[in-house]
């Protein structure tokens, strides 16, 4: 888990914030059947809630080929940056190629969502808030 660095400072929730490091591969994979948002994972960073941090949400979230990410909206902006494999992203019912070293921004309560291409996807993404739990998916389907 985080490693700390050097000290930190009281951030405004109270909290110490510091510089810290993670490896993806230590971090518990999420989002293994949840059929609401698609057939997405995705392994959080930094968050809040979990790390030593502030105003920064990041990570990686990864799609099987022709996986999806539903059609949502949330109140955060939001980045998206292609790490490898490809797909589109559908922001305001417009389509916009995603593949490695491709960034992609998406304001906030835009609808959008991500379908991979026949290799799979893999992203990083990233919000400008404390934490994940702050993020509020309301999905646009059924």
């Amino acid at each position: 888990m985080p490693t700390s660095g050097e000290e930190g400072e009281v951030a405004s929730s109270g909290r110490l914030v510091r510089p810290f490091a993670v490896r993806l591969e230590d971090l518990p994979l999420e989002g293994v059947g949840d059929l609401e948002s698609g057939n997405l994972t995705w392994r959080t960073l930094i968050s809040g809630d979990r790390t030593p941090s502030s105003e920064m949400i990041v990570g990686v979230a990864d799609f099987p080929p022709h996986g999806k990410l539903e059609l949502h909206r949330h109140q955060q902006a939001e980045f998206y940056f292609g790490l490898s494999g490809e797909g589109i992203v559908t922001a305001s019912g417009a389509p916009f190629r995603i593949a490695k070293n491709i960034a992609i921004y998406i304001p906030g309560n835009t609808e959008h969502g991500i379908s991979a291409g026949e290799l799979g996807l893999s992203i990083l993404y990233g919000f400008a808030c404390h934490a994940f739990d702050e993020v509020v998916y309301r999905f646009s389907g059924p």
